[in-house]
């Protein structure tokens, strides 16, 4: 049964992290929808358990197995080709409603599968509670080993699809042979050669399927990075970078690359230093090389897609390229250099990697980088020539007044693409023509040209903007509260049906938010009016375990995030020290005898959220692993202790009991997390709010196990 359950969590966490990687890179990196992913994924584990733990229901693990690994490349493929359910035009933005539904149904068969086998596998024990807590520890070692080797493969050896493939081939491989010495050479030979054959050949497999889903582009390259997935296009002479299912950028792109980098000259025209968080590959590079006394410095942090545009367009010697997360090379201690402009150019605020740019935080940090007269540009693709809808304004005035927290000008330009300039210095609209600010610096501009000015700057495009503006005056998108990411989400709905009505009643309509809290008051109180309430708590108890962990779980992961900048690059620390907690609670509190162990687990748990909530905000950048990874191994240290509390109380005396509901519920306590922590308490609460309210629930919770024995 323990291997078995060791090789069920390393398909589990295998399913869940690939699935949720190739639906990040198949929705231009939304984080939005893990959440809608998540619930999908535990809420179809739960019916497998359930369906498992149904003792009529007669079928073996290993058809299981043989079902699932067939089941996870085929829901990733369809995640991939499933924009096009939507519309068949590739670039086309799918509405948060219709994505978020592809996300929970193409997350259901693989979840269902990993929830069907727990209680399937545990059947073989003797006693209900030794074989559930036997089988959930060896299954959170196995999710420790998976989670770890696919943050180190993928990206680097594998991508999704031939990771996905290696799996397998190594489940079923240590799965249906006996474990001997013999068998063990030979097999270690056989998977060798087969994963070996993964990397050589089916990597070529991206390719063909970008092939198909691009058509009718040339793809010249197809790959992974820690960040996402990339594809370089070309069709004629052009070159087209594509993120996450998304455009970034165009080669030559002479237009997007003179309002990249003119715009900040015209304020300062002295500038000689300039910094650019982005890629410069595609046209912004050679007009800098165009422009006299320029020298740019570029930051991203997607080392592979440097070393693969470097084979294709060759880098300028006068662009220095920096391979380094935008938080992480701003907080480096070594930093010296001073930029008189620093460009932000990310991409639209659409999920937490590029809003995290926009915050007074991170602002304040870019002004230490500016020297004196120092100026920040941030262009955006907002058209402000004509109509300004209500959410687009919404969007204009959340940057605008997030540039206030940190600088003490702000100026915008209206037009098709507006953009913003920041300074401590004063702000005016450049009298010089652009004409003689190119021949000064012996360029002369093809768009950005002496017809640009006069026509972004008539009366009535400045008196509409600025009634946009004074719409609100207050709201920011900040760390705690991010809420770009979801304003962006409203404006690309674009009046799609079920979008513009879900997406402001969640955010505009905070008064529903008792809807929940109240119905687990109805649950906790049902718990404890039942005649056995010292075994019916127990259920509470999963519930709890399940809200609790998940959501302190997606929290850690959001600010570390925002914090350090690089999740993908430490993610397997982090999800390693939550799978050894857990596994390390669940086999320490099996082997202690202790009848109230919910009441230190609980403990544990508050003071872990109450620790986190007082300091999160004042750790140095080179403590944050330790400091996450701590936290997160406490928590689930706690998790697997209450987990094997609820398991004794629920199933003390009841051999005959449905093995899988226990689970169940813990599961949807999970989903239940993972649908509301992220997509909507923390942009309508704010993370202090939120942690607040888990330690109140934590504590109501210890209130009842008191009254329960």
């Amino acid at each position: 049964m323990t291997r078995k359950a060791f090789l069920l969590g390393f398909y589990s966490i295998g399913g869940q992290v690939l699935l949720l990687r190739e639906l990040t890179a198949s929705y231009r990196g939304d984080e939005l929808f893990i959440g809608f992913a998540l619930f999908g994924w535990l809420l179809a584990v739960a019916l497998g358990a359930i369906l498992g733990g149904n003792q009529r229901v007669k079928i073996t693990s290993g058809p299981l197995f043989v079902i699932g690994i067939i089941l996870l490349p085929a829901s990733i493929i369809a995640l991939r080709f499933s924009p096009f359910v939507y519309s068949g035009i590739i670039w086309e933005t799918v509405p948060l409603s219709t994505a978020a539904l592809i996300a929970i149904v193409l997350m259901f068969p693989v979840g269902l599968i990993s929830g069907w086998l727990f209680p399937v596998i545990n059947r073989e024990g003797y006693r209900p509670s030794e074989s559930i807590i036997r089988a959930y520890l060896f299954e959170g070692i196995g999710a420790f080993v998976g989670g770890v080797a696919i943050v180190a493969l993928v990206g680097w050896v594998f991508s999704t699809l031939t990771m996905a493939m290696a799996i397998g081939i190594l489940v079923p491989g240590f799965y249906f042979v006996a474990p001997s010495r013999k068998n063990a050479a030979v097999l270690s030979v056989v998977l060798i050669i087969l994963l070996a054959g993964i990397m050589l050949f089916a990597g070529g497999l991206d390719r063909i399927l970008d092939t198909r889903k691009y058509s009718p582009y040339d793809v010249l390259r197809s790959f992974d990075t820690h960040y996402g997935r990339q594809a370089i296009l070309s069709r004629d002479d052009d070159l087209i970078l594509v993120s996450d299912n998304g455009i970034e950028a165009v080669y030559p792109g002479v237009q997007s690359a003179e309002e990249a980098l003119i715009p900040p000259l015209l304020n300062r025209p002295e500038a000689k230093h300039l910094l650019l968080i982005g890629r410069a590959e595609f046209g912004i590079m050679q007009v800098a090389d165009s422009l006299r006394d320029i020298v740019l410095t570029a930051v991203d942090p997607r080392v592979q897609l440097t070393q693969r545009l470097d084979s294709i367009l060759p880098p300028n010697p006068a662009t220095v390229q920096i391979d380094s997360d935008p938080i992480s090379f701003l907080t480096d201690i070594k930093h010296i250099s001073k930029y008189d402009v620093v460009i932000i150019h990310p991409g639209e605020p659409d999920n937490y990697k590029v809003s995290r740019l926009i915050t007074p935080g991170f602002l304040s940090q870019v002004k230490v980088l500016l020297g004196p007269n120092g100026l920040l540009y941030l262009p955006t693709a907002y058209d402000t020539d004509r109509h300004i809808s209500s959410e687009k304004a919404r969007i204009i005035t959340i940057i605008h007044n997030t540039l206030q927290r940190a600088f003490r000008h702000v100026t915008i330009w209206p037009g098709e693409s507006t953009l913003f300039f920041a300074s401590d210095s004063s702000l005016a609209l450049p009298n010089d023509s652009v004409a003689q600010n190119g021949q000064d610096r012996h360029y002369a501009p093809v768009y950005v040209n002496e017809y640009y000015l006069p026509d972004r700057f008539t009366d009535l495009k400045l008196e509409r903007l600025a009634e946009a503006l004074s719409r609100d005056t207050v709201t920011i998108n900040e760390l705690n509260r991010p809420v770009l990411p979801h304003f962006q989400a409203l404006y690309q709905a674009k009046a799609r049906g079920a979008d513009t009505m879900i997406i402001p009643f969640l955010l505009d309509n905070p008064f529903w938010l008792v809807i929940l809290p109240a119905l687990m008051l109805v649950f906790f109180i049902a718990t404890l009016i039942k005649a056995k309430r010292r075994r019916f708590y127990g259920l509470f108890l999963y519930f709890t375990a399940g809200i609790v962990s998940l959501t302190l779980e997606l929290l850690s992961f959001y600010v570390f995030q925002a914090q350090a900048g690089s999740l993908y690059a430490e993610l397997g620390i982090l999800i390693g020290a939550f799978m050894f907690g857990l596994a390390v609670g669940t086999f320490y509190s099996h082997h202690t005898p202790v009848e109230g162990i919910a009441i230190p687990a609980l403990l544990m748990l508050l003071t872990a959220s109450t620790l986190f909530l007082t300091t999160f905000d004042h750790i140095s950048a080179q403590a944050l692993v330790f400091y996450h990874a701590l936290f997160l191994f406490s928590t689930a240290v706690a998790t697997g202790t209450l987990f094997v509390a609820a398991t004794r109380r629920y199933y003390f005396g009841k051999s005959s009991a449905n093995r899988g509901l226990g689970y169940a519920v813990e599961l949807v306590g999970s989903s239940v997390g993972a649908l509301f922590a992220m997509t909507v308490f923390l942009p309508i609460l704010g993370l202090g709010w939120l942690l607040g309210a888990i330690v109140i629930f934590l504590v109501i919770t210890l209130v009842g196990v008191l009254i329960s024995s």
